[in-house]
């Protein structure tokens, strides 16, 4: 198993322990989406798993000062991985998932960005869309 998918079991494993409502089924990892939860025959449940775009566009200190320019990132995430919905939705899952993941906020932000996750909203083509954190273990259902 290659580095990167070794992170990305780790990451759905966090997530998974995370959610409550995480479906039943067999996990089976794949490429486009990267998981696939099998229901059961004929259902499956689609899991793209993404890193947070524009990590390093920081101020001088290291901190995200404004927290548009978060949203923005958020937002650049989102549509990168629109583009290719198409792709995703060729196993013809009921639904689709996008999990956008970074290491840590912590001691990058100066404002409330859980405040703001909450009022800020975001359009997608993906049935549901998760924010999570990996170092704290937070996880913010953005869509």
């Amino acid at each position: 198993m290659s580095d990167k998918k070794a992170h990305e079991h780790q990451i759905l494993q966090i997530f998974r322990n995370l959610i409550a409502d995480f479906p039943k089924g067999k996990v089976l990892p794949t490429e486009s989406p990267d998981f696939l939860v099998r229901l059961n025959r004929k259902k499956v449940i689609g899991i793209e798993l993404t890193e947070l775009h524009g990590q390093t566009f920081y101020d001088n200190h290291g901190y995200y000062t404004n927290p548009e320019l978060l949203y923005q990132n958020i937002e650049h995430t989102i549509s990168a991985k629109e583009e290719k919905i198409y792709l995703y939705q060729k196993n013809k899952p009921v639904e689709l998932w996008l999990l956008i993941h970074l290491r840590s906020f912590q001691n990058q932000l100066n404002f409330n960005y859980r405040n703001k996750l909450t009022n800020w909203v975001f359009s997608s083509s993906f049935d549901r869309i998760f924010l999570l954190e990996e170092t704290n273990q937070e996880l913010h259902e953005i869509c």
